[in-house]
């Protein structure tokens, strides 16, 4: 069913303000998201981490040709990848690395990086639009925000005959994206963290 909800396209460059907001927003939403736990550490400094992974999420890592939208309410916010996105620049690299570190702490900087690269590696071989991160507020939580932020891209998708993919700890998910045509492909293990299920749509 159509959403009533109208969503946006956001330049972070232009709009640091509705960045902070947004990365405030999806702290609440991931609070208990396992896959999230497993990258942020766990530790005193946890809050301020997790606040750091999503600035970076919404700002450098976006910068190569992601796509930032949001509810017009800013209650809810996706990141999606086209396909062919470029790879980061090595200076981008390095500045993301070191901030990356800090939100995951050193010490558990190996094997996140480990995990995370081996979940690229499972990424289908087909052109898609990947979806990286989609978060809603626990406040509105099923009043459509959701389908909102995926409807936009999905319809991309038919025009461009192109599929689309994510990946989800959260097995209570399932069943939503099941209704937007993503179908389980295959499960992974994070090395010393949760299972991701990984989702595609034709």
């Amino acid at each position: 069913m159509p959403s009533h909800h109208s969503v946006t396209l956001i330049d972070p460059a232009r709009d640091p303000a509705v960045i902070d907001a947004l990365a405030n927003m999806l702290c609440r939403a991931f609070d208990k998201d396992a896959h999230i736990n497993w990258i942020v550490r766990q530790d005193s400094k946890r809050s301020a981490a997790f606040r750091n992974f999503f600035q970076l999420l919404l700002t450098d890592l976006l910068e190569p040709g992601g796509e930032l939208y949001a509810t017009s309410d800013r209650q809810a916010a996706a990141v999606w990848f086209p396909p062919q996105t470029p790879s980061l620049s090595l200076l981008a690299q390095a500045r993301v690395g070191i901030r990356f570190a800090e939100i995951t702490g050193w010490q558990n900087l190996p094997i996140r990086a480990y995990g995370l690269n081996q979940m690229e590696t499972r990424h289908p071989k087909i052109p898609h639009y990947f979806l990286q991160t989609i978060g809603v507020d626990p406040d509105v939580q099923g009043h459509g925000h959701g389908s909102a932020l995926l409807e936009v891209v999905l319809k991309r998708c038919d025009a461009e005959g192109i599929a689309a993919y994510l990946e989800t700890s959260n097995e209570a998910n399932i069943p939503f994206y099941e209704q937007h045509g993503f179908q389980v492909i295959a499960t992974a293990q994070l090395p010393r963290g949760p299972v991701l299920w990984q989702m595609q749509r034709d």
